[in-house]
C-alpha cells in the first residue's frame, strides 16, 4: 500500500503535573484574593467601568477609538475574564489608573469640604416691585371715570359687574315675525 493522507494523529497524554487547572476556579481570579483586596479591585474596576461610559457618552470619539472602547467595556464588565487581563486592560487604557483615582478623589473631597449646608433665611418681608407709570396722573384720572347720562362719575370695577335684578324681558331690537 499507499500511504494515508492525512496522517493519523494520535493525541499524546500530558503528565498531570503540566496540565493546566480547570477554567472554573480560574475564571474569576477573585478567589485567592483576601476581602480587602478583593474590594479595593472592585472599586478600581467600577471606577474605569464609569470612565469609560463617560468616555462613549462624549461626542470626541472617533469611530475606532469608540469600537475600542466597546470592547474595552464589554471585557472589564464580563465575568469570565481573568482578574490579571482585568487589570491589563485597565492599565493599557487609562495608564496609571490608581494615581488618576486619587486625584480625582482628592478633588472632590476638596469639593465637598468647602461646601457647606445651611437652612435658608427666611425674609419676612416679601419684594415688591412698583413701576410708575408713563402719562400724567391727570390724563389718568380723567380715563378713570365713567359717563353715564351726561354726569361723569368715578370708574369703580364693583359697578361694572354688579349684576341688575331688573325684571325686564329679552327683546330684540327689531319685529320678528310671529309664528302662531
Amino acid at each position: 500500500g499507499g500511504r494515508r493522507f492525512p496522517p493519523k494523529v494520535i493525541p499524546k497524554q500530558v503528565p498531570q503535573q503540566v496540565q493546566p487547572a480547570e477554567p472554573d476556579s480560574e475564571a474569576s481570579g477573585s478567589n485567592n484574593l483576601d476581602p480587602e483586596t478583593e474590594n479595593k479591585f472592585e472599586l478600581e474596576l467600577c471606577w474605569c467601568i464609569q470612565q469609560l461610559e463617560l468616555n462613549m457618552d462624549s461626542k470626541k470619539l472617533g469611530e475606532k477609538q469608540k469600537r475600542d472602547v466597546q470592547k474595552s467595556l464589554r471585557l472589564l464588565k464580563s465575568s469570565n475574564i481573568p482578574l490579571i487581563q482585568k487589570r491589563q486592560i485597565m492599565r493599557t487604557t487609562f495608564g496609571d489608573y490608581r494615581a488618576k483615582m486619587a486625584q480625582e478623589e482628592k478633588k472632590h473631597s476638596k469639593t465637598t469640604a468647602t461646601a457647606k449646608i445651611c437652612t435658608p433665611k427666611l425674609n419676612e418681608s416679601k419684594s415688591l416691585f412698583l413701576r410708575k407709570h408713563a402719562k400724567n396722573p391727570a390724563e389718568v384720572d380723567e380715563k378713570s371715570k365713567i359717563e353715564i347720562n351726561g354726569e361723569t362719575h368715578p370708574l369703580k370695577l364693583s359697578e361694572l359687574f354688579k349684576q341688575s335684578h331688573v325684571e325686564e324681558s329679552f327683546k330684540f331690537n327689531f319685529d320678528t315675525p310671529n309664528t302662531n
